[in-house]
């Protein structure tokens, strides 16, 4: 049995592992543990500790209190959140949230590879990967490829490439369906190998449902994802986004919300939570869970870069130029993270540094990251050019495309907004006419 909480993984067998790896238990540490989770959060009485810790021994209540404290201390990556609790009078309780995963099958996109050169490789991969910069992610996919040329059955090698290429999507560093291809070729590759395999589904069917406009797919693939490991973070997330873009931003701040408490240090869904609070109506509360991010993440890019867009879009212009600069300084070779920083010019009043801005992001050598250059063209009062942006976001396949129907500052084009079934109508209308002009 496998348990995920708070961002550790507890497994009966493999003991307990944190945010920086392995965490030594002692037997007795660990046992108590297991017999937390397993109540899932109900109140472990103090003679039932005794009896399933201390069996056939007499347990003392400071031996109790022992062992709870230095669980305490084996989780204190997570000092803010009280995982252990302590009941006076009572016993203990887990206090956060935590799934169950049974099927011990699922630990294959964790298995590592029978040769130790292919290790080596995805390691450099995963740390390099790290700073998602442009050139370092480039590195990152060839160090995966090479692992993968070493060990073509290394499951976690073909996630982490479809990974990176998600990650490259998202940043907008690669052609928006170019990448997609690439990572569900890479997460098919691990699915043949791995049916079950959570992440390879996971990835699959985000770009089904964001990028290919195929909602009913990706939902099915990120479900049965969730069925088999509720507690994969990163699937919560994806999960949370394929809601919003079907119509669901209540559902989709909540399962935003899930995936963080599953894993605390989370930047990228730290960053999209006050997005996504902000596209649900929740002003106040976007702007301080934005604020708490950036305190949180203080050199992350996409901390500032949320928080630029929601202060822009509560009219703070000070802190919206502010922390847009700090994104664009962080990200100095991603085009993406300077958006923010332009769309808070130009909703300023700043038009002639915010026109200076959106012409060098136009000729930088990347994707154009045309959604997020749809509100500031609009409050520079440049409608045509705001709807031009908006087409190319769809015919680009940008996976924040379905962010305009909800985002406040691109409300007055709403109505140009296709949704996932107008457009999958339309592509299918456009394959049909394509077969009937070739017949």
């Amino acid at each position: 049995m496998r348990y995920r909480f708070a961002g550790y993984v507890f497994d009966c067998e493999r003991g307990l592992e944190g945010p920086q790896g392995h965490i030594a238990l002692g037997r007795r540490d660990a046992a108590l543990l297991g017999l937390l989770l397993e109540a899932d959060g109900r109140v472990v009485s103090k003679s039932d500790i005794a009896d399933r810790v201390w069996p056939g021994r007499t347990a003392s209540d400071e031996s109790i209190a022992q062992s709870l404290r230095r669980i305490r201390a084996a989780l204190a990556a997570s000092p803010s959140v009280k995982i252990v609790q302590t009941i006076y009078g009572a016993g203990a309780r887990i206090g956060v949230p935590v799934h169950r995963q049974i099927d011990a099958g699922l630990s294959a996109p964790n298995r590592g590879s029978r040769r130790i050169d292919a290790e080596a490789l995805l390691t450099s991969a995963r740390e390099v990967s790290a700073a998602r910069t442009p050139a370092s992610l480039a590195v990152a996919i060839e160090a995966s490829q090479r692992a993968l040329d070493v060990d073509p059955d290394f499951i976690a090698a073909w996630c982490a490439l479809a990974e990176f290429e998600l990650i490259s999507l998202v940043r907008s560093i690669s052609e928006p369906r170019h990448a997609a291809r690439r990572a569900v070729d890479a997460a098919n590759r691990a699915l043949m190998l791995d049916r079950e395999c959570v992440p390879a589904m996971a990835i699959r069917g985000f770009i089904a449902a964001t990028v290919e406009g195929d909602v009913a797919a990706g939902r099915d693939d990120l479900e049965r994802a969730l069925r088999i490991d509720s507690g994969y973070w990163v699937a919560r997330g994806l999960h949370g986004w394929v809601l919003l873009v079907d119509g669901r931003p209540l559902e989709a701040v909540a399962e935003v919300h899930t995936a963080l408490e599953l894993n605390p240090f989370a930047s990228w869904f730290c960053g999209m939570y006050p997005q996504y609070l902000l596209f649900a109506g929740e002003r106040d509360a976007a702007i301080a869970a934005a604020r708490e991010a950036i305190r949180r993440f203080p050199e992350i890019d996409y901390a500032y870069f949320a928080t630029s867009q929601v202060a822009s879009a509560l009219d703070l212009h000070a802190e919206a130029i502010a922390t847009g600069r700090k994104a664009m300084e962080l990200a100095p070779e991603t085009p993406l993270m300077h958006t923010s920083l332009a769309c808070a010019l130009a909703r300023a009043g700043n038009r002639k540094e915010a026109i200076a801005l959106m012409h060098a992001i136009e000729r930088a050598n990347f994707p154009l990251p045309a959604i997020w250059l749809v509100p500031a063209w609009l409050s520079l009062g440049e409608r045509e050019r705001a709807v031009a942006m908006l087409a190319l976001a769809r015919d680009q396949g940008t996976p924040q495309y379905a962010y305009a129907r909800y985002d406040p500052r691109m409300a007055q084009l709403r109505a140009s907004i296709a949704t996932p079934r107008q457009e999958t109508v339309s592509r299918h209308r456009a394959e049909l006419a394509g077969h009937l002009i070739r017949g």
